[in-house]
């Protein structure tokens, strides 16, 4: 009987080394042997045809890989993918290219409804039944398939190449694994899709984005018709290029969204930056939400991270970061030793000799009353604020990035409910207000998302577009039109170059006349010296709250 190589592949576990040394050219068997018996290891079944291919492609990954997977990393992946299989295809069968080589290219064409580009995934013709053609062709799509699995799930820019206030700890998928999946599964666009985020809000903008795509392409058939009726060159340009725009404000957002996990867990914090809104989720459905104050654009900017929040500190101190300190504090006391005092600060020294400027717990702490923890590299936080007239605006970006929460004693009482409602500290936050500084650990830790959403469907299924404050999107969207090799690679960043501690001298009659200071609140609070003063003092006034 005839075997065709439309048999799917059997994988099963190799014991050996997925880098054991090349093996000598399997025998080209009869298909009478293969119908009378299997490989003793279990390895996939092939046709006098396929095991042709196989000896090519085994030449080709020995001595021309590079050729055909320029990435290193993907290099490994398919040799190791191979090796395990015995170079058996998975794109070919009987010397022609299986229905699912077809499929997978009309996939790679169509990588546009995703935001992704079809020109990084070239496909072959598979138009020569020449074994060695067939082998390099092979070659060809699985690497653009490997290419476009790493696309789907982590994205197409590094995120250090945007900006050095974002970090996810980003895992591309284990290439010899995926593989295998693909080959063989019997749904090739189901296993395919699976790559991309699976969550309700990525799904909404891909929805948008084909939508955005449909009345740009009316509009410029519409355009090119006037034009042709009028002779007309002026009018319908900025309609066309504000759609335009749309476009790569949906793609930019789709590709941040590859930058998260893919499992957000049951409950977790979601923070918008330039939608100034956080907001508590559970079991997939928004329980509670607030606005919140964000970072200036620039070196404040709030940090794109994922983290979990672990404890909530009630009358916190506020340490003020060490790049405050350098920047904008240590040349305050410098030129007048009271500056700080004024408003509420002391200056002192941790035990390695650095400088230590801290607020103690109080009503008019630049923290509040709560401070809530995940812990992360950028040293970032949420709290509460003494300052609570900014809410009222529209636009909410003072901080120095950290996130300021309108109604925390509510956002701890949500957060204990969710983590350890036995305890019942959600009915009595406010008891917790006033004296010394405690903490209370959260018995199940939540999961803390502070994203960049300027484009995101709301719960009523309308687009909503956001002011893009921090030009996320214009920089994504430049690299996107750029060297794509360029955009995917990392660039070192030095996250905690802000954390370092400051070794600065302070004459120790400065340090004791600034300690020794106190300040009335109740005499100017606020508004008192540096903001009636338009001198060097009020950059360090106006920041103060971090």
């Amino acid at each position: 009987m005839k075997l065709r190589a439309a048999l799917a592949p059997q994988v099963v576990p190799d014991s050996g080394s997925n880098l054991a040394p090349l093996a000598s050219p399997p025998r080209v068997s009869s298909d009478e042997d293969l119908s009378s018996k299997e490989s003793e290891q279990g390895k996939p079944l092939q046709s006098s045809e396929d095991l042709a291919v196989a000896a090519q492609l085994r030449d080709l990954i020995e001595l021309k890989l590079q050729r055909y997977v320029p990435r290193q990393q993907d290099r490994v992946g398919v040799e190791a993918f191979y090796r395990k299989r015995d170079f058996a295809p998975i794109w070919i069968g009987a010397g022609k290219p299986l229905p699912r080589a077809q499929q997978a290219a009309d996939i790679l064409r169509g990588a546009s409804a995703d935001g992704l580009d079809p020109n990084d995934y070239p496909t072959p013709r598979f138009a020569d039944a020449d074994p060695t053609r067939l082998a390099a062709e092979e070659l060809t799509l699985t690497s653009s398939i490997a290419h476009f699995v790493r696309h789907a799930s982590t994205g197409r820019v590094a995120f250090t190449r945007v900006s050095g206030s974002i970090y996810f700890d980003l895992k591309s998928p284990n290439l010899e694994q995926a593989l295998e999946r693909i080959a063989n599964t019997e749904d090739l666009a189901a296993t395919l899709d699976s790559f991309h985020p699976q969550q309700p809000g990525y799904t909404a903008l891909k929805a948008e984005l084909a939508s955005a795509r449909r009345s740009l392409d009316t509009e410029a058939g519409f355009a090119s018709t006037s034009a042709q009726r009028t002779d007309a060159r002026t009018g319908d340009g900025g309609a066309q290029k504000a759609k335009a725009g749309r476009i790569d404000t949906i793609i930019a957002n789709m590709e941040r969204l590859r930058w998260l996990p893919r499992d957000f867990g049951v409950t977790y914090v979601m923070v918008n930056i330039p939608d100034y809104t956080l907001k508590v989720f559970n079991l997939g459905k928004t329980v509670w939400s607030t606005r919140i104050v964000v970072g200036k654009p620039g070196k404040y900017a709030t940090p794109l991270l994922a983290e979990t929040m672990k404890y909530i500190t009630f009358n916190p101190t506020w340490n003020v970061p060490p790049s405050i300190i350098r920047n904008e504090y240590l040349p305050a006391l410098e030129r007048d030793p009271g500056a700080l005092a004024r408003i509420g600060l002391k200056v002192g020294r941790n035990e390695d000799g650095s400088i230590r400027i801290y607020q103690p717990p109080g009503e008019r702490n630049a923290l509040g009353r709560i401070r809530f923890n995940f812990p992360n590299r950028f040293l970032v936080y949420q709290h509460d604020t003494p300052n609570k007239n900014l809410f009222e605006k529209t636009a909410r970006a003072y901080s120095h990035g950290c996130m300021r929460v309108e109604n925390p004693d509510q956002y701890a009482e949500v957060l204990l409910s969710l983590s350890q409602p036995e305890d019942g500290y959600h009915r009595r936050i406010r008891s917790l207000y006033g004296g010394d500084e405690r903490s209370i650990n959260l018995n199940n830790p939540i999961p803390v998302f502070i994203t960049y959403q300027t484009a995101f469907v709301d719960n009523a299924g309308q687009l909503q577009i956001r002011p893009d404050i921090y030009s996320l999107d214009q920089d994504i969207t430049s690299l996107l039109h750029g060297d794509h090799e360029v955009a995917e690679i990392p660039i070192h960043r030095d996250y905690g170059s802000n954390s370092k501690p400051v070794m600065a001298h302070i004459s120790s009659r400065r340090r004791n006349d600034f300690a020794e200071r106190r300040y009335d609140w109740e005499s100017g609070g606020e508004q008192s010296y540096f903001q009636r003063r338009q001198s060097y003092y009020g950059q360090v006034d106006r920041y103060r709250f971090w």
